[in-house]
């Protein structure tokens, strides 16, 4: 960790001049805001990983060590500042850089899983994926537990195995052909895309 030592001159005008930095063995510490949706739901010690954008191909992991409840208020909008203690010492942390960091507030072995954007609900409250069979979409009740942003854990109603539809694009009719195709990231052509469950 690096702290910054300022000398103040008080004339006509403040300035403030760096005048030596502290080097310490202390692990860097990363502040962001949670949300009041997400306060709740963070502990102390819970485990995150951390993203820097400056080394975007390193992740770093820490825990969560100080919440404050109290909040923060600005254009009506409350936020929680919270601290997450990195586990590894790194020199490329530098002060005040931008950081994202995705906190674990529960986690389960051998989870069956699906990305978020397949899951659907029906009216009655129900949820729902496309399974691919004989080549078709058919809808599948599913019962769900956990979630995240990106994905959600399915209990029961698909296996291991299963082609799941994430999305389904259907062509405009004022379209035109321009005689070409789009191979979508899934392997396929045209629109829409499949996930296969894996644990």
């Amino acid at each position: 960790m690096i702290a910054s030592v300022s000398s103040n001159s008080l004339n006509s005008t403040q300035t403030s001049t760096k005048i030596a930095s502290i080097k310490t063995k202390a692990l860097p510490m990363v502040s962001i805001s949670l949300t009041e949706i997400d306060v709740p739901k963070v502990k102390l010690d819970d485990k995150a990983t951390v993203t820097l954008d400056s080394l975007a191909d390193k992740t770093f992991t820490g825990k969560v060590v100080s919440i404050d409840t109290l909040g923060q208020v600005s254009s009506g909008v409350v936020t929680y500042p919270t601290v997450i203690r990195l586990d590894t010492e790194s020199n490329s942390i530098l002060p005040n850089m931008t950081a994202a960091a995705n906190i674990i507030t529960d986690s389960k072995d051998d989870a069956l899983y699906v990305p978020a954007s397949a899951v659907q609900k029906q009216t009655d409250g129900t949820s729902y994926v496309r399974v691919m069979k004989n080549n078709k979409p058919v809808e599948t009740t599913v019962e769900t537990s956990l979630s995240s942003s990106s994905q959600v854990e399915i209990v029961s109603g698909l296996s291991e195995g299963d082609t799941v539809v994430t999305s389904i694009i259907t062509p405009s009719t004022n379209s035109q052909s321009t005689g070409s195709q789009n191979q979508s990231p899934f392997g396929g052509f045209g629109g829409g895309g499949s996930f296969r469950i894996n644990r």
